[in-house]
């Protein structure tokens, strides 16, 4: 379910809308469990999953690039909405360049340079004595949207990677010690992906860093045991490739993946690392930016590839209510963090960065956080200035609640159906964020 927020003329107006894939089409109307998923079965044992791959949602990220908005999981290709109503339009396959094969990751990202949307997915290359041959395939869609390049990390598992680094000349993949604990297990309908879903603490992570002119892979590094499933900025000085990631060392959250309903159910996050990667010499090294119990790091999309100074995450914090996130941080690199705690009852989510309009420095911009209020059963949009997260601008409150969402993309440009500002209340929110 995608939920948009848009800022116009003094008005801020919501929508939300389920993307209609056929998963969500033909469970609705029947009620009934008709597709397999990331942790759960279709009901009937092995002969209704035997050969069925896991469906795909489209529910975890969205981009808006090069006029289209896409809805992603990495378990499928894109679906393009309406960015106006929100409607579904369909599967979106850059004209072909995406056959059935190629997934589609959920964390692609724009190149700040060149406007190119550089995204990847797991896969199989093809076949072997051994079996099937597994990799990460990579995509490179330019700034008017059309696929220029696709490339291949040839890999000796079947990965779980979820996220990416993205330089000016790199991109840096993270090849994580989740692995799959028999891939074919799940093809024969036997058990879920999450199922086989394993953390094997004797695996180191590898780094791949790949050269994004030719997608192909130019150094590998190797660290201790632990995993990376979502990055911040990554940048360059001189030969060695700044990146910051939140690493864990267990994948308790698959758990709470698995069993979402569940009200004792908990997600944790991990802790907040920089590494560094040597491309002369092909030494690692990495230290904390933060140490509290954080997820979802994000900062100013502009910086993008870019040494940066300020980045934000959300963070869980023990406050007698802890089940989701209930706080999130501001880090300045070379003076420390600024953390916000929300009340106990209330649980917010990844924290969006909008840069103000004519911006004069990185941080000159709102965080926006979608936030659950627990005694109310309604969810409100908290908008805190990015300079100084103690100051909370306005909370925009809706009649009814939203679910807990993973990720989010704030756009300049405004979408808006005629017919939704011809027929908006009048109940203003001041003051008003010029975002």
């Amino acid at each position: 379910m995608l939920c948009a927020f848009t800022f116009l003329d003094g008005k801020v107006h919501f929508k939300n809308r389920y993307v209609r894939t056929p998963k969500y089409i033909e469970e609705t109307k029947t009620q009934t469990i008709r597709y397999r998923g990331f942790g759960t079965q279709i009901p009937g044992g092995l002969a209704a999953n035997f050969l069925r791959l896991p469906a795909n949602p489209a529910n975890t990220s969205v981009i808006h690039h090069a006029g289209s908005l896409l809805a992603l999981n990495e378990g499928g290709r894109p679906w393009a909405l309406d960015p106006g109503t929100l409607a579904t339009i369909g599967e979106f396959t850059y004209d072909g360049a995406l056959d059935r094969t190629n997934v589609f990751s959920a964390h692609g990202k724009v190149h700040q340079r060149t406007g190119d949307y550089i995204n990847f997915g797991a896969g199989i290359s093809g076949f072997g004595w051994r079996g099937a041959k597994t990799c990460l395939h990579l995509y490179r869609i330019n700034a008017k949207g059309t696929m220029i390049k696709k490339g291949q990390i040839p890999l000796a598992t079947f990965p779980f990677c979820h996220d990416f680094a993205l330089t000016d000349r790199y991109g840096v993949f993270f090849i994580n010690s989740i692995v799959f604990g028999g891939l074919g297990n799940v093809i024969l309908g036997r058990h879920s992906l999450a199922d086989q879903m394993v953390f094997d603490k004797s695996q180191p992570m590898r780094v791949v860093v790949v050269d994004l002119d030719t997608l192909e892979t130019v150094r590998t590094f190797e660290t201790a045991p632990g995993s990376i499933i979502h990055f911040g900025n990554a940048f360059e000085r001189g030969q060695t490739i700044v990146v910051d990631g939140m690493y864990i060392d267990t994948f308790e959250a698959n758990e709470t993946l698995t069993d979402q309903l569940n009200p004792k159910a908990r997600f944790g996050g991990g802790v907040y690392n920089r590494y560094t990667l040597d491309m002369a010499t092909g030494e690692i090294g990495c230290s904390s930016l933060s140490e509290r119990e954080s997820e979802f790091p994000t900062f100013n999309t502009r910086k993008t590839g870019e040494d940066y100074t300020t980045c934000y995450t959300a963070c869980s914090i023990n406050n007698g209510a802890n089940s989701f996130f209930n706080a999130f941080q501001k880090i300045e690199f070379d003076t420390g963090s600024t953390l916000v705690t929300l009340p106990a009852g209330y649980y917010g989510s990844e924290p969006l960065f909008a840069p103000s309009a004519n911006a004069k420095s990185e941080d000159d911009g709102y965080l926006l956080v979608v936030v659950y209020n627990g005694y109310k059963h309604t969810s409100e949009l908290h908008v805190y200035r990015a300079n100084d997260v103690t100051d909370r601008v306005c909370s925009l409150h809706l009649t009814h609640h939203v679910p807990h969402q993973f990720h989010g993309h704030f756009s300049t440009e405004v979408f808006i159906a005629p017919e939704a500002l011809r027929d908006a209340p009048d109940r203003r929110q001041a003051p008003r964020p010029t975002a």
